[in-house]
């Protein structure tokens, strides 16, 4: 069983944007929707109140399928398929409903009944005896939405299996909750809140695309992607004349997924008293109104669509539409539709499925926020205290202030504030006025410079130790990696221009006790690139070029700029952008090459040695145990295979979080246990 509903949302300048209307179609500009009959109408609720529906399918025999209906303030009712009533419950106000099948509870599983209460502004979940014709709440407490609720729907992520509650409210907010059993009771916890506008209603989730469709009633429909770590910004499906082709209010949204993988997007056009059918890439595919002897749809509100056969009146399903004025629901046969409107079984350019060959990975920990707004927290490097592994420490940017020093537990230590630091990294042992020194280099776009630090142990902070402002020469400095030759046992800061994307590579020098850096080397990469990383061990250097490859050079000074490619976003396993990378040393000339895989939201796994085979991708999840949400569009990571105590056994691995949840907050960074990552990976 598949079913959808959208929910609209507002933006006057996403609208000034739209330069082609959405929801074009090959129609005649004009022409009378096609009519179709209803197949029979539901009894009227006991309040005569009709705003939304579910279904329950029965796989054994679907035509004793049940409908779960919104009576308002009559309560949450089920009606057989025929349209009579067979129970009522009036301790909700049941505004939305939604229901998802054969959840996993503990050993067992249970059909889970989601519902807005109205009333409380709450979300409440049921489990469904359909037999018997009963719900019992498992919620322990409403969960509270604290605004009037104005659309409902739930999504199941195929990457995490987890279960989300899309809630619209008054105060334009699309609100994302996860919903969870524990104990047999169901619980939910808010993940974000996307602006949306006033009028936001109806709301509808494919699970199959990770998308979610939504009415905005004076504005238009949207689609934005579903998962919680995702990016939320929103396209347009069809907007209100004369943008678009939907006439003065769209209210309910409805989705029908064929078994053929034929997928429509069906929508209430209140203005024009009648139904529009869209594929997903929102071209029009046809419109129609539900006309018939005493079956008329006088002001629809919520849709649901059914793509399973549900009995010799519905061999393709059904579409079933809230009609307030009549207070029931009418139920109207797809295969009517489909007839009318001439829509092919199995041609539909629906979005690809997300990729579920990805794992997943819960953090850890996650450090204090950075103390700045916006894009802010970049790259992390990692210090390990060799005699005290509890001691070891991330050294983090913060890209509008400088570096940020944090312990195990996420805690800040130290803040550097020493200009816009962009990138990180660092290197044990330089010999520095006799010395041997933690060398810290960033780049530093304030000064146009490379900024260089001591690490303290025993105090665990920074100080300068730079032989004044070393200037790179160039228009921004962007990238850095740093890199200790076991040939020569120099030490190297490479780094790069964003404007031109050129690396170049510098001596690290001793010059009267203070650190100094002498230009060795230039390398023209091609395009726009940043994150780097040198292995010390096998002497090669590691540059993403972001919209296009994962390279390998040499990181010897007279290395040139002969390279191989690991990996392509062209037919390979990245897709731009291609950020961060950093090496996982093994034994032997072993490991691991880690990349973040920006526009998948995920992270890339090679083997070290070549030639550098790829293992796998995995996404950091939220922990909801411990509270801490994933992890997207990650810039910089680094990680590190020296045991670190219980959580990091097998090393750690820290990630920039682009977008911070749960609750929402300034950029931050997430720690991984490596163990749990090759689990993952198998």
């Amino acid at each position: 069983m598949r079913y959808l509903r959208l929910v609209m949302i507002t933006s006057a300048a996403v609208l000034a944007a739209c330069s082609e209307a959405p929801g074009d179609s090959d129609q005649a500009p004009g022409a009378a929707p096609a009519a179709i009959a209803a197949k029979l109408a539901t009894e009227q609720t006991f309040r005569h109140a009709a705003l939304d529906a579910a279904i329950w399918l029965d796989t054994q025999e679907p035509s004793k399928s049940l409908l779960l209906v919104s009576g308002g303030e009559g309560g949450l009712e089920i009606d057989e398929l025929s349209g009579g009533r067979a129970a009522r419950f009036e301790t909700v106000e049941a505004g939305f409903i939604d229901i998802r099948q054969n959840f996993p509870s503990g050993a067992a599983a249970v059909d889970l009944v989601i519902a807005s209460d109205q009333r409380l502004g709450a979300v409440r979940v049921y489990a469904l005896d359909a037999p018997a014709r009963r719900i019992a709440e498992l919620t322990v407490a409403p969960i509270e939405i604290d605004d009037a609720i104005t659309g409902l729907c739930t999504f199941r992520s195929a990457l995490t299996h987890k279960l989300y509650a899309f809630v619209a409210t008054d105060q334009g907010q699309l609100e994302q909750w996860e919903l969870f059993l524990q104990d047999g009771k169901a619980r939910g916890q808010l993940v974000r809140r996307i602006a949306a506008g006033k009028g936001v209603s109806h709301c509808v989730a494919d699970d199959e695309s990770a998308a979610v469709y939504f009415s905005e009633e004076s504005v238009g429909i949207w689609r934005i992607a579903a998962e919680p770590e995702s990016d939320a910004a929103r396209t347009p499906v069809d907007l209100l004349e004369p943008r678009g082709t939907l006439h003065e209010e769209v209210k309910g949204l409805a989705l029908y997924r064929g078994q053929q993988q034929s997928a429509y997007l069906i929508a209430a056009d209140a203005g024009a008293g009648a139904f529009n059918v869209y594929d997903l890439d929102g071209k029009r595919a046809g419109t129609f109104s539900v006309k018939g002897k005493d079956l008329d749809v006088g002001d629809a509100e919520g849709l649901l669509a059914a793509a399973d056969p549900l009995g010799s009146d519905f061999p393709q399903g059904a579409l079933i539409v809230a009609d307030e004025d009549a207070g029931n629901y009418k139920i109207v046969a797809w295969n009517d539709v489909a007839q009318a409107l001439s829509l092919a079984k199995g041609e539909s350019s629906a979005p690809p499925a997300v990729r579920r060959a990805a794992r997943t990975v819960q953090p850890k920990v996650e450090t204090d926020p950075a103390d700045s707004y916006g894009d802010a927290a970049d790259d992390p490097a990692i210090w390990v205290d060799r005699h005290d592994a509890s001691r070891s420490v991330v050294i983090g940017t913060d890209k509008k202030l400088g570096l940020n020093v944090y312990d195990l537990k996420g805690k800040r230590l130290q803040v550097v504030a020493d200009g816009r630091m962009n990138n990180v990294d660092l290197r044990d042992g330089f010999m520095l006025a006799g010395k041997p020194t933690t060398v810290v280099a960033a780049t530093n776009r304030t000064t146009r410079s490379i900024s260089l630090y001591r690490f303290d142990p025993a105090t665990r902070r920074l100080a300068s130790i730079a032989d004044g402002t070393l200037e790179t020469g160039m228009s921004d400095p962007y990238g850095l990696c740093m890199y200790h030759s076991a040939k020569s046992g120099e030490y190297f800061v490479i780094a790069n221009d964003s404007v031109d994307g050129k690396y170049r590579q510098w001596r690290l020098l001793d010059r009267n006790g203070k650190a100094a850096i002498e230009l060795v080397r230039e390398i023209a990469v091609g395009s726009q690139a940043e994150g780097c990383a040198a292995d010390d061990e096998l002497g090669q250097l590691y540059i993403a070029e972001e919209d296009v490859a994962l390279w390998v050079y040499s990181a010897e000074p007279n290395g040139g700029e002969s390279r191989t490619a690991i990996d392509k976003t062209e037919g390979g396993n990245l897709k731009a952008d291609v950020e961060g990378v950093a090496i996982y040393y093994g034994d032997n000339g072993q490991g691991f090459v880690i990349a973040s895989n920006q526009g998948e939201d995920d992270y890339v796994v090679y083997r070290r040695e070549a030639p550098h085979a790829f293992v796998g991708e995995f996404h950091v999840v939220a922990n909801q145990g411990l509270g801490i949400d994933g992890s997207s569009e990650t810039d910089g990571l680094d990680v590190v295979g020296a045991p670190l105590g219980s959580d990091y056994p097998a090393g750690l691995l820290v990630v920039q979080d682009g977008r911070n949840l749960m609750p929402a907050q300034r950029q931050n960074f997430k720690y991984l246990s490596w163990q749990d990552v090759m689990k993952a990976l198998e």
